[in-house]
Formats: structure tokens, C-alpha cells, sequence
């Protein structure tokens, strides 16, 4: 007998494909329109120099590798926020054409990355995109030379901090400088570490009885920490948990995994 606030996981309906890939298309929207967004702050930055016709100074294009750091930061937390705390592809995930989501829960396998893990893709992320901002900085007489990032990411109660190594050398006009980028750290005010907290309780929660789960229980602890969690009927015996928050930032953030049974 279930006890009350408890639900069977294997009873629940199976969700139509239809229905997940609204779910895709509405986080693929969100994301795109956030980076839209941030793509046309850095725009607006640059045009102003453009338009004036001024020649930025050494300082103003130190000022725009800073706010590509900003920006690639925040791009690493909406990516996997929905990947799951996964920049690259775990072994157990379900493909979507756009993105995957990985497998917390997988038959009696427990399979959630930890903390560590995550700092780490979030790194991966800054080291494999952050060269892309800075190659979009382009002025007359202006050359930005560099290797490849080297980024250490600390997930923090109510914050992610982001530390790059990164010496560039800028030659603008007749002035060589060289500039480094780790003296300029980004923090970036987010629940990370909170939900990350949640989906450890609800993925430990299978190791006293798989099938069930109280969801009073993980809703109170979500609530402690001001998010918001969703369980969400998927194909082959799946539920796809959503873990969301909009209390640190204007738009709304979504963190999301599957358990299978």
C-alpha cells in the first residue's frame, strides 16, 4: 500500500513524443533568445565606437574580452542547465536532435554527476567557445593573439564563480600590451548549487525503494530553496525531472535529467 504522498513511478502514463518535443522547443527558444540577447549587449558595446567613428582604446578592448568571459560564462550555465549538468555527453542519455538529456536514474544504476563534475563541463564549455567571442572583436590596427583558455569553475551556495587563464597580447596601433584575463574573475548570481542539492536528494531517494517517492518531501526541500520541481511522464518506464528557478536572474532557469525504471 502507498502511503499518502507517495506515487507509484511505474504506474505513471507514458508521455507522447509530441508533448516532449514542445518541452525541447520551448527551453531551445528560451536559450536562443537569451543568447540573442547577450550577443546584442556586446554588439551595442562595439557599435558605439563604430558609429562615433572613436578607436577604442587598450582599455575599452579589455573591457569587451572581460564581457566575453561574462557573456560565455552565462551561456555555460543555460547549456547544461539543460543537459543536465553536462557539457558533453554522458554514457546514458536520450538524444534529441538539438541537445540530449542524461540518465540520473538508469535501472538501478545511479549515474548523477557530481559537483566536481559539472564545474568541470562548465569549464569544458568556456575552454571550447570563449575563442569565438574574442575573434568577433574587430577593429582597424587592432590584433588580439592567444592560446587556448584554460577556465577553473567553483559552484558556490547562490553563485558560480568562473576563473580563466588566458594571457592575451593586443597590438593596437603602436602599443603592445599583454593582458591577463585571470585577474578579472566572473560571478554570476545562480541556484546551481541549490538544485544540485535537490537532484541529489530526489536520485538518492531510488536506493530505499525505486518505485516510489515522496513528492511532499522533495517539493518542501525544493521549496527551502526557492525552486521549483516538475515530474513529467516520459517514454520507456522514464519520468524527466525539471528543476526551475527565477529568483536570481530575470529570466527563468531550467535544469533537467531523467530517471528510467
Amino acid at each position: 500500500m502507498k502511503k499518502r504522498g507517495q506515487i507509484s513511478l511505474k504506474q505513471k502514463a507514458q508521455t507522447t513524443t509530441f508533448i516532449i518535443i514542445t518541452i525541447a522547443i520551448i527551453a531551445a527558444i528560451t536559450i536562443f533568445l537569451y543568447f540573442k540577447s547577450s550577443s546584442a549587449e556586446t554588439e551595442l558595446t562595439k557599435d558605439y565606437f563604430i558609429q562615433h567613428r572613436i578607436e577604442p582604446s587598450t582599455n575599452n578592448i579589455q573591457d569587451f574580452v572581460i564581457n566575453c568571459l561574462e557573456i560565455t560564462s552565462k551561456e555555460a550555465l543555460e547549456v547544461i542547465g539543460v543537459r543536465g549538468g553536462y557539457y558533453n555527453k554522458p554514457q546514458y542519455y536520450y538524444n534529441l536532435d538539438w541537445t540530449f538529456i542524461p540518465y540520473y536514474y538508469y535501472q538501478g544504476q545511479f549515474l548523477m554527476p557530481s559537483k566536481q563534475t559539472i564545474e568541470n563541463e562548465l569549464s569544458s564549455y568556456i575552454n571550447d567557445n570563449l575563442e569565438y567571442c574574442i575573434k568577433d572583436i574587430k577593429f582597424k590596427n587592432l590584433e588580439i593573439t592567444f592560446n587556448k583558455p584554460q577556465a577553473k569553475t567553483s559552484i558556490n551556495p547562490s553563485q558560480v564563480e568562473f576563473t580563466t587563464t588566458f594571457p592575451l597580447t593586443i597590438k593596437h596601433q603602436d602599443q603592445t600590451t599583454t593582458f591577463q584575463l585571470s585577474q578579472h574573475p566572473v560571478t554570476i548570481n545562480s541556484s546551481l548549487y541549490e538544485i544540485i542539492e535537490v537532484a541529489d536528494y530526489i536520485t538518492e531517494s531510488h536506493r530505499e525503494n525505486p518505485d516510489l517517492m515522496c513528492i511532499n518531501c522533495i517539493t518542501e526541500i525544493a521549496k527551502q530553496r526557492k525552486l521549483y520541481v516538475d515530474f513529467i511522464a516520459f517514454e520507456d518506464d522514464s519520468t524527466l525531472v525539471m528543476l526551475l528557478e527565477n529568483s536570481t536572474s530575470s529570466e527563468p532557469y531550467l535544469f533537467e535529467f531523467l530517471n528510467k525504471y
